[in-house]
């Protein structure tokens, strides 16, 4: 089955194993989220200790849901399987979600404002929907089954 597979160019291994890398970071940060200690939370301003502890419990679940649909798309990538498309549509629906809730339901723009509140989510949402067009792009071109 694998073996009637186009053979995809350099880069998109380069890219894949990128996606693998950023994702697993990702993991990290969702390990150490709720180790956040009591010093560090004293070292936010007022509105990001609020924004941290206002989060309720389902936006940490979609967190993780995100970042684990990411990491199997990862995989399914450099595995090349056709379902990478699914888990990264997942993941890329779960991280909307979440940081439309963040920015605009608990006010991070209004609180933080848009220099600080909306950098990190756009970059974010960005890598998420290139990794998306990757899979879409790869089963197309026949690089992934």
């Amino acid at each position: 089955m694998g073996t009637d597979l186009a053979r995809p160019p350099r880069w998109y291994w380069l890219v894949s194993g990128l996606a693998l890398v950023w994702m697993l970071f990702g993991l990290l940060s969702l390990i150490m989220d709720p180790m956040t200690s009591e010093a560090a939370l004293e070292e936010m301003s007022e509105a990001q200790r609020h924004l941290y502890e206002a989060r309720p419990g389902w936006i940490f679940a979609l967190y993780a849901l995100a970042i684990f649909t990411g990491l199997g798309g990862s995989l399914g990538l450099l595995f090349r399987k056709a379902w990478a498309v699914g888990v990264f549509a997942v993941s890329l629906v779960a991280v909307i979600i979440q940081f439309v809730y963040v920015l605009f339901v608990l006010d991070a723009i209004g609180l933080l404002g848009p220099a600080e509140a909306l950098p990190f989510p756009l970059v974010i949402f960005a890598i998420g929907a290139l990794l998306l067009w990757l899979s879409v792009h790869a089963r197309k071109q026949g690089w992934i089954d």
